[in-house]
Parts: structure tokens; C-alpha cells; sequence
């Protein structure tokens, strides 16, 4: 049973690592994308070519939205991880024996350490959700 618990506990470990990769990929991807928003804002209003000014125009109206899908693509990502860490600690809830260290921390705790992969989303989400309706 012990061996079990493990292997229960390296896969929970697993799923946390992978939380911590999204949310850096998150971060990554919407610092990206806000900096080449905020460059594309202050472009000369007089391009150098028709051309460019289109697709600076394009690029000002394509970059929120595609913020917003990356927010939601890796959000679910995020939520699958969550979701599979729960299913984990049921199974281990099953095998535990009394005396077994736990698994993990009790619910709350949990919950504090998943608000910033759960809240950050939300944040960036705001910030493309105003920039859109902001025209």
C-alpha cells in the first residue's frame, strides 16, 4: 500500500509542476502580448507605407482577442490539472492507512496555494476584456 501512496504522491507532484509551467507560460505569453499591444498603440500615425499601417491596425485589433484565447486555453490546462489532482487525492483518500502521512494539505490550505494560478488568468482576462470594450 505504502508504494501505492507514493506513486500517488509523485503523480500529485506531477500535476503541480505542471500548474507552475502553465502559469509561467501564462505570464510569458501575456507579457508578450501586452508589450507588442502597448508598441503597436504608439506607432507613428503616419506609417512609412499604407501597407504597414494596415497591418498595425490589424495587429491593434487582433491582439486582445488572441490574449483572451490563450487565457482560456491555458486556463483549462490549469483546471485539468486541478481536476486530476482531486481525483489523485480521492484515490489516495482510498488506500491511506491510519498512520500515513497525508497526501496533501487540508482543503483550504489547497486553495491558497492554487489562488494565484486561478486568480493571474482572471487578472490578464480583465485587462484584454477592458482593452476590447474600451472602443
Amino acid at each position: 500500500m505504502k508504494e501505492r501512496l507514493e506513486a500517488l504522491r509523485r503523480r500529485i507532484e506531477h500535476e503541480d509542476n505542471l500548474i507552475n509551467q502553465r502559469l509561467s507560460w501564462l505570464v510569458a505569453s501575456q507579457a508578450f502580448l501586452l508589450t507588442a499591444f502597448a508598441i503597436s498603440l504608439n506607432a507613428a500615425p503616419a506609417a512609412r507605407s499604407p501597407g504597414y499601417a494596415a497591418a498595425n491596425r490589424m495587429l491593434v485589433d487582433m491582439l486582445p482577442p488572441v490574449g483572451v484565447a490563450c487565457i482560456l486555453i491555458l486556463g483549462l490546462t490549469v483546471a485539468g490539472a486541478i481536476w486530476s489532482m482531486a481525483e489523485i487525492r480521492a484515490e489516495a483518500g482510498r488506500v491511506m492507512a491510519p498512520g500515513d502521512l497525508p497526501i496533501h494539505s487540508r482543503t483550504a490550505i489547497r486553495w491558497l496555494g492554487l489562488s494565484a494560478p486561478v486568480a493571474i488568468p482572471c487578472v490578464f482576462l480583465v485587462i484584454w476584456l477592458a482593452l476590447i470594450f474600451a472602443r
